[in-house]
């Protein structure tokens, strides 16, 4: 299997917080003022470090009184508002305390039924981050990641709980609470997001402290935890080897007999928008014989050194094009054969996901030197999967026109930088700039990312048209 490409994860570190959620009210996030207005140095960390933890800015009495009395009012408003929402998309406090025990009883979520066009959300959510120490690369992931379109409806309507596993609740229950201080926190605003950093440690805890860490390992992470406290599935059947010969059935079938035992240990809502299926196939060159296999994928790690000469820029369509296309490989093991012979190896993308989450892969790692290459990516603004996925005989692969909806760029070198976010509004569908807690508008069309192309685009998130 061609390693580094597809992130798939079967061993999770286990979680081990107890805690439930207890209520469905206003979250405890921090709502800090602008950055005009608040010291760092003022700044007081809660002791508790897994819950919503606060930070506090000395202002005078007068002002505390008057910024209770306006979170007061929001409050109610926010409960006026979820009260007159009652549409087939939101769901009963009592029927978020149901959970489902086995996949044939699961619900699985149609994101299309999402869409993100509401009034009462129209230009919400334009809210920054404050970098709590070196946390640029956690930040610009979930800028990215709270402006995907209708994905945080359901943490906001609360319907994420059907799903919810107790033992591993603390990601989840966070990042809902993030999506909903973010949409009742007034706009160019920030907040202090030290609870959903909590959580992503203790689901992974190389995260722990304050070091600098990679974006798109964050991103893995996030998801990981998401899917982990949302898995629909309580108890995971025995794990079996999958066969990789048709034997006379038909690829479809491989693909859903492999997809379903996919689906049988993780099922989650995140993986209803951000998991696809990739097809990898291998042809003896002596024998002729091939071998399928069927495997998951979230992200699609692209890697520049295997497409491009070192000085030369770079375009999303080659980079996938190299992708896909057919390699030879001079040793590798026949089992038909029962010897290593030449074979070629192809992938194929098989099956689409709502949101497609590219990672430009600019660190180059070699045995006696590292670097980043800061090639230019030009990249369109609507890409059409179509000539990717043309191999492919699953139907999802019929939906295949998507919009960017989100950039991590990342500026500096391999051992120094810094991490900042373009993404979309998915209600006024403008673009902002969020460079931790400075927020900022910006025409995306000025910016020639489809002719001139960029050097700092990291990760790339594109989400089907079909969900605005």
């Amino acid at each position: 299997m061609r390693s580094n490409m597809f992130n798939n994860y079967n061993q999770r570190p286990p979680s081990t917080t107890k805690e439930k959620i207890t209520s469905q009210g206003l979250p405890n996030y921090p709502l800090l003022l602008n950055k005009a207005q608040s010291t760092p140095s003022q700044e007081i960390k809660s002791n508790n470090p897994y819950s919503s933890n606060t930070t506090f800015t000395s202002i005078t009495q007068s002002s505390q009184s008057k910024f209770i009395e306006q979170n007061t009012q929001k409050q109610n408003q926010t409960q006026m508002i979820q009260q007159q929402l009652q549409t087939p998309m939101t769901i009963s406090q009592q029927n978020t305390q149901k959970t489902v025990s086995t996949i044939s009883s699961m619900s699985q979520s149609q994101p299309e039924q999402y869409q993100t066009k509401s009034i009462q959300n129209v230009s919400k959510g334009i809210c920054g981050l404050r970098n709590i120490g070196n946390t640029c690369f956690m930040n610009s992931v979930l800028q990215c990641l709270l402006n995907i379109p209708a994905f945080n409806e359901h943490f906001l309507n609360s319907d994420y709980l059907n799903d919810l596993n107790s033992k591993n609740c603390s990601v989840p229950n966070e990042y809902s609470k993030l999506v909903s201080t973010i949409r009742n926190t007034p706009n160019f605003q920030s907040i202090a997001p030290y609870g959903i950093k909590s959580a992503v440690e203790i689901v992974m805890p190389c995260f722990r402290g304050y070091a600098q860490q990679d974006a798109q390992e964050f991103l893995v992470a996030l998801l990981d935890g998401l899917s982990l406290g949302l898995n629909r599935v309580k108890n995971k059947p025995a794990y079996k080897e999958m066969n990789d010969n048709l034997n006379g059935r038909s690829l479809q079938d491989l693909s859903k007999e492999w997809w379903d035992y996919s689906k049988s240990r993780e099922n989650s809502l995140v993986l209803d928008y951000f998991q696809g299926q990739l097809l990898h196939t291998i042809k003896c060159s002596i024998c002729g014989s091939s071998s399928y296999a069927f495997d998951t994928f979230q992200d699609t790690s692209l890697a520049i050194a295997r497409a491009f000469k070192i000085l030369e820029d770079m375009n999303l369509e080659r980079l996938l094009d190299k992708y896909v296309i057919e390699e030879a490989i001079d040793d590798y093991y026949c089992s038909k054969c029962k010897k290593h012979q030449k074979v070629k190896r192809k992938f194929t993308i098989w099956r689409l996901p709502h949101i497609l989450m590219f990672h430009i892969k600019r660190f180059d790692f070699r045995r006696f030197s590292s670097d980043k290459l800061n090639h230019r990516v030009i990249f369109p603004l609507e890409l059409d999967m179509r000539e990717f996925v043309k191999d492919s005989l699953d139907q999802s692969v019929k939906n295949c026109q998507y919009l960017l909806c989100g950039i991590v760029n990342h500026s500096g070198t391999l051992y120094g930088g810094h991490y900042t976010a373009d993404s979309k509004n998915p209600y006024n569908q403008k673009w902002y700039r969020y460079n931790d807690s400075d927020v900022r508008e910006f025409d995306i069309k000025q910016q020639r990312y489809d002719t001139d192309g960029s050097s700092s685009p990291y990760i790339l998130f594109y989400a089907r048209k079909s969900l605005y």
